[in-house]
């Protein structure tokens, strides 16, 4: 099954590449005045032409910053509302392959290293779908229907592109794969790892620090494995820690490089020239720190957001922003609905269960309730806090529960498929805007 979920995974990215190439070809290109990763001007090779022409769809948006960071670290203060594991890998990868003597222009190297990376941790994350949804399940069928949507889910362009999300998703079914474990079988060094992958790819990351804890406490209150227990304690305490050190070890390096006035950054001519266009703060330019170097607790992340993009509870709410938010209602109401229901039918179990022995029945029969819990204050966040087009791409990539809620309307085969079904229509959404999302995306247009 490994096999044809891989096979699956990798059909579904070979479509998307081609729809992105045969769209950036044919239409012409939108011309936004964003953020753009400035490069040096040298001549190019026919190599580089040709990856231009075959994945420049792929490099628009979120994708430009990506690529900045990849090819410039942290530069530009706007730069630090995107989480470094994704560039900084991507970055690596280039400057190995070029150590290896493939000589290629900065900026074709960065996006070719960036598309493959997401080809290949898509794939992984396919599988780890598949295998997460039968450990909990243990339905062929179901775990078959959520990787069959995740292949092809309404975000599909994001997990192609140079973003995170393909990256994000996988460190996270991971760390929820080795949870739903018995507490003897952790492996808290690679559970360490996936989590501090998590944390230090994208800010919601650090949601997912709730399933090591809450397994490991339900592990404690079942007393499935009482033996070792302060060892198994201090493990997982430092399975916690580590990652959050890593976190905080990132948010040291950003505020010395825009804080402390004896660090200072010698930056490319054409960076420079950059930044003076466009009146961005630079890194490692002296005294001059910004306004969130004098917090009590001088994390940048929320002041960019909102300095740079106006992100803050319900600031989204304007009648100018109606397509972006009719853009978001099918998942954010297809979430709202799920999760809801969800929740209405565990107080009803709960309320059954008012009982000292109760609970521990509870407990072990409602294994998804953190899943749900997650993605229902995922959901919330996206609503109300968040710019509202980006809710689809954020809970396509951050949870599984959509795959599971959507799975469990889908029929055992496609050939019973009825368009006037309600998995006719989660078909139609998720081919709509998979088709629509790549060919908008690919010729940066506005998208999700």
């Amino acid at each position: 099954m490994t096999e044809k979920v891989t096979k699956l995974a990798l059909a579904s990215r070979v479509i998307i590449l081609l729809v992105q190439l045969a769209a950036h070809g044919v239409l012409p290109e939108h011309r936004p005045d964003v953020f753009r990763m400035p490069v040096l001007e040298e001549e190019k090779s026919w190599i580089d032409k040709m990856i231009k022409r075959c994945l420049g769809g792929l490099r628009h948006w979120d994708g430009e910053y990506f690529l900045h960071i990849a090819g410039n670290l942290y530069s530009y203060e706007n730069t630090l509302a995107f989480y470094p594991l994704y560039p900084v890998v991507v970055r690596h990868v280039a400057q190995a392959l070029e150590a290896f003597g493939i000589s290629l222009s900065q900026e074709s190297i960065l996006l070719l290293v960036a598309v493959v990376l997401n080809l290949w941790l898509f794939c992984e994350s396919a599988n780890l779908l598949f295998q997460l949804t039968q450990v909990l399940f243990n339905d062929l069928n179901k775990s078959w229907n959520a990787a069959l949507i995740y292949c092809f889910n309404p975000a599909n362009i994001f997990f192609t592109a140079a973003y995170s999300e393909t990256f994000f998703a996988y460190y996270s079914f991971y760390v929820m794969l080795e949870c739903m474990k018995p507490t003897g079988s952790f492996r808290y060094v690679r559970l360490g790892c996936a989590l501090a992958s998590c944390l230090v790819c994208r800010s919601n990351g650090l949601l997912t620090l709730g399933y090591p804890l809450y397994f490991f406490a339900r592990h404690l209150l079942l007393k499935i494995k009482e033996s070792n227990s302060c060892l198994q304690l201090a493990q997982m305490t430092l399975t916690i820690l580590g990652p959050i050190g890593l976190l905080h070890t990132y948010y040291f390096y950003i505020y010395r490089l825009y804080c402390l006035p004896s660090t200072i950054t010698n930056h490319p001519q054409h960076v420079v020239n950059y930044a003076e266009e466009r009146k961005y703060l630079l890194s490692g330019q002296g005294s001059e720190g910004s306004p969130w170097c004098q917090y009590t607790f001088p994390f940048p992340y929320s002041y960019v957001q909102s300095h740079y993009w106006d992100v803050g509870f319900l600031r989204y709410y304007q009648w100018k922003q109606l397509p972006n938010f009719l853009l978001a209602l099918p998942m954010l109401s297809f979430m709202h609905w799920h999760c809801y229901d969800y929740m209405q039918h565990l107080i009803k179990a709960v309320w059954s269960r008012l009982t000292p022995s109760g609970y521990k029945e509870l407990i072990r029969d409602h294994t998804t309730f953190p899943f749900v819990l997650h993605a229902a204050l995922l959901t919330l966040v996206c609503t109300v806090y968040v710019h509202i087009q980006v809710s689809t791409r954020l809970l396509a990539s951050a949870t599984p529960v959509f795959y599971w809620f959507a799975a469990d309307h889908m029929p055992k085969t496609l050939a019973q498929l009825k368009l006037r079904s309600k998995a006719g229509a989660l078909f139609i959404w998720c081919a709509t805007y998979s088709l629509v999302g790549t060919v908008l995306f690919s010729n940066n247009y506005p998208w999700t």
